[in-house]
């Protein structure tokens, strides 16, 4: 992909998707702001800027906005855990986002700007991700490139997912995605999300998210810090 010398944005809704990622890198600086504390430095060599944003749609547009348009970020990268609906998906899988949506908007957003209900992953993003999760060691589960779907609310019964998969047939269904892919697309920076499955977005998706996360927010990380590594190859 073309390098840039601008830093790379990423967020993580949830302290544990950040964890490791802060763990390894090298921060100069910190800033505060939105009620966010926000990590400048290097990882693997590579400048970024790395934050907890928060659960939601609201946190998530709020951060990226800051950090692709007052911090001069040069693309964004969202990595985190999900809930897997989309055929053959199971927990510890993960979707790339080929395409993101909202799976609560009312049809009536769709007249006015962006006017549009899909937002595209970065191709050259998604292709650095694919040879980032081809490395030995990086999966734990299979790989996608899929359709992402955001609201603001935790999938976590049979009734709920099924009205999804109907209104819009994701792969996965999170919190964030979406509102950075807005955000990202109306900036006109280039934007990926990556999803570990922590959990199948079902009736007993509490009791498994539980089981997972740890071992989701930590493969995502991984993969991150894989395409860093792939970007220096």
């Amino acid at each position: 992909m073309q390098e840039t010398a601008h830093p790379w944005a990423i967020l993580g809704a949830l302290d544990r998707e950040v964890a490791l990622l802060r763990e390894r890198m090298a921060v100069d600086r910190t800033e505060r702001a939105l009620g966010t504390e926000f990590a400048f430095g290097t990882l693997l060599g590579r400048p970024v800027a790395l934050a907890c944003c928060g659960v939601g749609k609201v946190n998530a547009a709020a951060c990226a906005t800051w950090l692709l348009c007052a911090r001069g970020c040069g693309l964004i990268l969202n990595a985190g855990i999900a809930g897997a609906v989309g055929h053959g998906l199971r927990t510890l899988d993960v979707v790339a986002s080929r395409e993101l949506c909202f799976h609560d908007q009312d049809p009536v957003m769709l007249k006015y700007f962006p006017a549009r209900r899909f937002f595209p992953g970065d191709p050259a993003l998604l292709d650095l991700c694919r040879r980032a999760c081809a490395r030995p060691g990086v999966l734990q589960g299979a790989y996608r490139e899929g359709r992402v779907a955001t609201g603001d609310r935790f999938v976590a019964d049979r009734a709920t997912r099924d009205r999804i998969v109907a209104d819009c047939a994701p792969d996965c269904v999170e919190m964030e995605g979406a509102a950075i892919a807005h955000v990202a697309f109306a900036a006109a920076k280039p934007c990926l999300v990556i999803r570990t499955m922590s959990d199948c977005a079902d009736d007993d998706a509490d009791d498994v998210y539980d089981d997972f996360i740890e071992r989701a927010a930590d493969q995502s990380a991984r993969i991150v810090l894989a395409m860093l590594e792939e970007a220096r190859a």
